[in-house]
Parts: C-alpha cells; sequence; structure tokens
C-alpha cells in the first residue's frame, strides 16, 4: 500500500547507501518502521559519479524497506553533503510597520527575505537559512521577537549553499526511479537530530561525522548553527593506507581495520596482536596492534587537523562549551574521541542515540546516523510547517502576495 504519512530518510554514502523509514506520531514522536543499508558504489565524497550504479543501489535499498514495512514509498528526504558545502553569513533589517510596533511572523520572513537578497553563481544554490539571532532596536540575543514591540528588526542568519550539480546528479537518480527528493537536507543538520539534545546545542557543541569518504561537521553555540564544514578524507583513506602498508587485499584489509582498528596508541595494550589472516600461498601475520594503530592514528589525526585549523580560521576554536560529539562509522573505531580531545584540547565523546521508536533497544550503528535524522528532521519540519499554515489561515491581515513569497520562504529555512 502506498503510505504519504511514511517518512523515508536516505542517506547516500561513499561506502554504504542506507534507509530509514519512519511514520510520525500525534505526540511529535516518530515510530521507525524499517530501515536497510547495502554496500555503494559510484559516489565519492558526496558526488555521483556513476548514475547507473547508484540508481541500481538505491531502487535495491528502498525496495528492501518497503517490504519490510509493507508499504510502498514515494517521497524520499536526502542528505546532501561534500567540501563544496559553504556557510555563508548575512542580515536582514527591516522596519515595523504596524501601528502599534508589534512584530509579527510576516516581519521576520520580510527581514530573512532581505537577508537572502544577493547574488549567488548559477552554479550555487540555497540549501538552508539558519537564524543566528534577531535584534530589535539594538536589542540582541533575542529567540522569538514574535509579539514584541520595536521600530527595527535584525535577523542575522548562516545561508548554507551547496553545488547545483551535485543536487541534480542526485535529482537524477529519484527522476530514473520515478521516486520523489522531497527534500534535499544539509547531512549535518541530520546528524544532529539524530544525536544532539536541545541542552547540548545550547551549550555548544561541535559535532563531526566520519564517513568513508569525508569528514563533516557542524558546530553549534546557545542552539543555532554557527558553522558548517568538512573535507573530501574519511575511513577509506584509512584503508588505502593499511593496504599499502601491509601489501594485502583491500576487502581483507577492511576487515581487519573494523574488527581491530584502533586510532589512539595509548590506549592499546603492548601484549595484543592482531592475525593477518592467510592470503594464497602467503602465511598469515601476527602483527602487534600497536603497530596497526602507528598506521592507522596518523590519517585520522591529519583528517582532525585540518578540522581544528578550519575552526581556528573562523575564530571558533574555543567556542564550544559542551565539547565534540563523533558519530558516523568513523565514530566506531575505538579511541576516536581520545584522539579528538587531545588534539582539539577539549573533551569528545562518541555519539549515542536518543530513544528510537521501531529500533531494538540499545540500537547504537551510528553509520544510520544520517539516514535516521533525515527522519527525525522532516517530521519535525512538517509538524512546524502545520502549525504556521494554520497561523496564516487565521491571520485576516495576510497579504496574498507575501503569502507565496513565505511558502516558498518554508522549503529552504531551518
Amino acid at each position: 500500500m502506498v503510505s504519504d504519512n511514511t517518512i523515508l530518510g536516505l542517506d547516500i554514502g561513499t561506502s554504504k547507501i542506507c534507509a530509514a523509514a519512519g511514520i510520525p506520531q500525534s505526540d511529535g514522536t516518530v515510530r521507525f518502521i524499517a530501515h536497510s543499508e547495502q554496500k555503494s558504489e559510484g559516489v565519492r565524497a558526496g558526488h555521483v559519479n556513476n548514475l547507473e550504479t547508484v540508481i541500481k543501489t538505491i531502487k535495491s535499498v528502498i525496495e528492501d524497506v518497503e517490504l519490510a514495512a509493507g508499504i510502498e514509498v514515494k517521497q524520499i528526504v536526502t542528505g546532501v553533503s561534500g567540501s563544496h558545502i559553504e556557510g555563508l553569513f548575512s542580515q536582514g533589517v527591516v522596519g515595523i510597520k504596524s501601528k502599534d510596533q508589534e512584530i509579527r511572523k510576516e516581519d521576520i520572513y520580510r527581514s530573512m527575505e532581505v537577508a537572502r537578497a544577493f547574488e549567488l553563481p548559477l552554479d550555487r544554490e540555497i540549501l538552508h537559512t539558519l537564524v543566528q539571532d534577531f535584534c530589535i532596536d539594538g536589542r540582541s540575543g533575542i529567540k522569538d521577537p514574535v509579539d514584541m514591540i520595536g521600530h527595527r528588526l535584525e535577523t542575522k542568519v548562516m545561508i548554507v549553499t551547496g553545488s547545483v550539480a551535485v543536487s541534480q546528479n542526485i535529482d537524477k537518480c529519484f527522476e530514473r526511479l520515478q521516486y520523489k527528493a522531497k527534500r534535499r537536507v544539509l547531512q549535518q543538520l541530520a546528524d544532529a537530530e539524530a544525536v544532539l539534545s536541545a541542552e547540548e546545542r545550547e551549550m555548544g557543541t561541535l559535532l563531526i561525522d566520519m564517513g568513508a569518504g569525508m569528514t563533516n561537521m557542524i558546530g553549534f553555540v546557545h542552539g543555532s548553527p554557527i558553522f558548517v564544514g568538512g573535507v573530501n578524507i574519511g575511513g577509506d583513506q584509512v584503508t588505502a593506507d593499511l593496504t599499502y602498508i601491509l601489501n594485502q587485499p583491500l576487502s581483507m584489509v577492511e576487515e581487519v581495520k573494523r574488527e581491530f582498528g584502533c586510532c589512539y596508541e595509548p590506549i592499546v595494550s603492548h601484549n595484543e596482536s592482531v592475525i593477518i589472516p592467510q592470503v594464497g600461498d602467503q602465511p598469515s601475520i601476527r602483527l602487534p596492534k600497536r603497530e596497526l594503530c602507528k598506521i592507522i592514528e596518523p590519517r585520522v589525526a591529519e583528517v582532525f587537523a585540518m578540522l581544528r585549523e578550519m575552526l581556528e580560521k573562523r575564530g571558533l576554536l574555543h567556542a564550544f562549551g559542551g565539547g565534540i560529539v563523533i558519530t558516523g562509522g568513523g565514530a566506531m573505531m575505538p579511541g576516536a574521541p581520545q584522539l579528538a580531545a587531545e588534539l582539539f584540547d577539549i573533551p569528545a565523546r562518541k555519539a549515542r542515540f536518543g530513544r528510537l521508536p521501531g529500533f531494538e533497544d540499545g540500537f547504537s550503528d551510528l553509520g544510520y546516523s544520517t539516514a535516521i535524522g533525515l527522519v527525525l528532521y522532516d517530521a519535525h519540519r512538517q509538524s512546524n510547517n502545520e502549525t504556521k499554515n494554520h497561523h496564516r489561515q487565521a491571520s485576516p491581515t495576510r497579504e496574498t502576495g507575501l503569502a507565496g513569497r513565505i511558502k516558498n520562504l518554508f522549503d529552504v529555512l531551518f
């Protein structure tokens, strides 16, 4: 059967394509009904480079979810990530027109339209407009200005832009499969929905997603995103290093990395060893685990150093009182939080999911954080938009032209 209420989050990653399907509940939660993953080919650092291969894998993953859940999915929410993502800061200032000088939602939307009124290169598009702060008559730090009194409203935003070509290639996959891409969401925002609490965002937290082809991050301060970025280096580069130095097949090295890998030498015992299985006529190899760690640690440290440099350039390195949270498949490797804490000089921990109705208790596969977060993000957006739509219908003073522009604006607001 077709379920109009079902949300399917699809994470198109370098090493795997995974999906999670959930249904929003009346109490504001989401009940997950199925999830699936398959090995990914044809994707590199967020870019589709083999359309046919990606289409085939996406189709197979979605069919697995539909079969498990007993539904037919028509609309999909997918993530966007990669080094092509940029966060630009802007602000929009408007005068309050109402006679009583009371700020209404229309004033906020007008100010945001002003903030977005700048020229973008033809190969760039706006993905999100993320509110940083509101300022009324010079008073900053205001979270919700609606119904407050003032003459001048200033809205500070971070506008997230991405490559048009990257998005179009993703959309092309869905068009060929006759699915509708309901929304494209910045992967870092989806990750935050899945593993960060409102308190952690308010305290100031840096979220790092360690994937196979890239490592992305997003920083929150006072509940708002203040930085997005990433590098096109991930777990695949660690595997490549091991393959070259150990001179063993890629698939076997990947298994050894997953089972025995560690990226922080001080936590590895001196008497631990790893058995590299026999390949062909070559005998098996017994390798001290610390030697394996000495190969892995420098690459992971390089990634963290590159991320740290990005933050230092923006003067944000010491802005995160809540520390670092690490998610993604790379977060499953022992030592990642300890190495991050040492290199960033702030506390770090591995991410963990909150309560996820429909998943078994203790579900901890952080490789699903983006897919799960996409479902949660869209469910929250649906709930917020229903509230806003109800407000628009109840307001007799709304202008038709402005209402149309606001409707378009909803699709990119955080």
